[in-house]
């Protein structure tokens, strides 16, 4: 061991390890190693990282992502691209990767990128961590939907499902057999219930989780 930080390549080529190589030289403190297959196969080389190239000349670089994270637990793993979608570092840590290299970057960047890694950071950026903050933002409102809907009583359900057929207050309480009051307390319950500002919002949240059935015209 010379001391420097190990990274080992999961690859399906040798352009990726070329290029880090090059970037890299002996005077940043790294030595890259691969290319590996997915699997355990970059583990025997002992390394302080994991980098997964997306850009497999295969094209199954996000399963090549998944299969390396759940084979291993000690070691941080970082997905490598020059794609710049936004959307895709919420894929990367879904897969359960500490983030983002990206391949357009200087090689001080990069150097940057692997060092924030194997300290435990995300390493993602900005734009990218936006889009992921705003998927987790959406990924809790629907559990808080989920979980608000079952808090509905059986009438409170009845009342939303027969506004959802477009019935009035006067109808609804005609046939539920209560008041018009009555059913505009229910309605108030069942907005303040999901959190909603309006009857529309409650009916289209309880489509979206099946709470009441979509009409086929909806």
């Amino acid at each position: 061991m010379d001391g420097r930080l190990r990274v080992s390549v999961v690859d399906d080529h040798n352009r990726l390890v070329e290029s880090l190589r090059l970037a890299w030289g002996h005077g940043t403190g790294f030595r890259v190693l691969g290319p590996f297959a997915p699997g355990v196969a970059a583990l025997r080389a002992e390394p302080d990282v994991i980098v997964v190239d997306l850009e497999r000349d295969d094209g199954h670089g996000l399963a090549a992502l998944v299969e390396v994270c759940e084979a291993v637990h000690d070691v941080r793993v970082i997905a490598a691209t020059t794609e710049q979608d936004p959307e895709l570092g919420s894929a990367i840590v879904t897969a359960g990767a500490s983030g983002l290299l990206p391949s357009w970057g200087a090689p001080g960047e990069m150097e940057d990128a692997i060092r924030r890694a194997i300290a435990g950071e995300l390493v993602l950026p900005d734009d990218h961590l936006s889009s992921l903050v705003d998927r987790l933002r959406s990924v809790r409102a629907d559990l808080n939907g989920a979980t608000n809907l079952d808090s509905l009583t059986v009438r409170e359900l009845e009342v939303l499902r027969l506004l959802s057929d477009g019935r009035s207050t006067f109808e609804i309480a005609a046939l539920l057999g209560i008041s018009p009051m009555t059913v505009q307390s229910h309605v108030k319950n069942v907005l303040a219930k999901l959190g909603v500002h309006s009857k529309v919002e409650a009916v289209r949240l309880a489509w979206r989780f099946g709470a009441i059935a979509m009409p086929a015209s909806a």
